[in-house]
């Protein structure tokens, strides 16, 4: 059996083992006895020696006439009332609720793109937004100024989603995140979110051109990271390639990082649409973090990070790493056009590192702050 047809077993088999509300169960009940009212109607006929004898109910009589309808219009009644009650409920559980929308515009805007009328489709709440909007820092693809852009707009907007997520209760908050932002903002968002709350992440559909929600309801194709050693390490330091929409250059990476450790985690199948299911983001985000505990294990103290993929993938592997046991890590800027294909990338938050921090490389020489 192919996946389609997997998962429309598995919805048919939900309709039928869902949990019933009692407000429809009694309404539908109602309706039922209304409808098939007349088809109870029965007649008993018998022939004796003294003549004929029938019972039934095709003649008017009390019962059916009135203690039937009745008893329908009431179990009718008190189904609205308990639907009515219960939708009540709802619309006040859900007004204490909070979605913390984080709305990223760099490489292109969200302006339009009817990301906030989407996810009020998908979680219910008051929405508080965190808009980071670095457009104006953004030339043909190219961030100008990221170091300036970092420090001034992704640094206040760090700040203001701490601040945020510290208020209130962690099981009324619902946290979305969807943009277009640079990866290795992106990273540091996952960072800053970690499991902070109710999380739900949207990435933008190029195929359909419209936001779309990422879900363990979305087929998962069963694929996990391959592993490559390209470089042994040769130092406490090491590059990790991590391929998912595109596959990552080995010799654009060579040339950023001569004479470093490389490994590789790659996805047999790179694409714009290998994404969509939570289940998979799940998997890769273990392994993910798996990777860089070993690599710990064998005495690396620094990452750096070289990462294609979607924005989702980009948060979510940001929010898998462990930012009090995990190595320090920095992630980097991909700039194709650039002599150095990495020239800029930021620290994740770490140990010692929790303020993050701005790194420029330069071609043949170590990196700088």
């Amino acid at each position: 059996m192919n996946e389609y047809w997997k998962q429309q077993l598995s919805k048919i088999i939900d309709y039928f083992t869902r949990q019933k509300r009692p407000g429809y169960v009694l309404m539908a009940t109602g309706a039922t006895i209304l409808a098939g009212q007349n088809a109870i109607s029965f007649v008993i006929t018998g022939k004796f020696s003294w003549g004929t004898l029938s019972v039934g109910t095709a003649e008017s009589n009390f019962l059916l006439d009135y203690i039937v309808p009745g008893l329908a219009i009431v179990l009718i009644i008190c189904g609205l009332t308990l639907v009515a009650i219960n939708e009540i409920q709802a619309i006040k559980q859900n007004s204490l609720k909070r979605i913390i929308l984080i709305t990223g515009d760099g490489l292109r805007t969200t302006s339009g793109t009817g990301l906030v009328t989407f996810v009020k489709t998908v979680l219910k709440g008051t929405i508080h937004p965190i808009e980071i909007d670095i457009t104006q820092k953004i030339r043909n693809g190219v961030i100008i100024e990221p170091e300036s852009t970092f420090k001034r707009q992704i640094l206040p907007a760090k700040d203001n989603l701490v601040q945020l997520l510290s208020k209130g209760e962690q099981n009324i908050t619902q946290i979305a995140y969807g943009g277009f932002l640079p990866i290795p903002f992106t990273f540091l968002l996952g960072n800053i979110i970690d499991d902070k709350g109710d999380v739900n992440v949207f990435d933008w559909d190029r195929e359909n051109d419209c936001w779309k929600s990422i879900s363990a309801a979305n087929a998962d194709d069963g694929q996990s990271f391959l592993h490559e050693t390209i470089h042994s390490v040769t130092s406490n330091e090491i590059v990790l390639m991590v391929s998912c929409s595109y596959r990552v250059s080995k010799e654009q990476v060579e040339r950023s990082f001569p004479r470093m450790g490389i490994e590789h985690l790659m996805l047999e199948t790179n694409s714009f649409d290998n994404h969509w299911s939570m289940t998979k983001q799940r998997r890769l985000s273990m392994q993910f973090a798996e990777k860089v505990k070993f690599l710990s294990s064998q005495g690396i103290q620094t990452i750096h990070l070289v990462l294609a993929a979607q924005s989702s993938i980009a948060l979510n592997l940001g929010r898998r790493y462990d930012n009090r046991n995990m190595p320090e890590i920095v992630v980097y800027q991909y700039e194709k056009t650039n002599n150095n294909p990495y020239p800029w990338g930021i620290y994740g938050l770490t140990h010692g590192r929790e303020d993050s921090g701005f790194v420029t490389r330069l071609l043949h020489s170590e990196a700088i702050e």
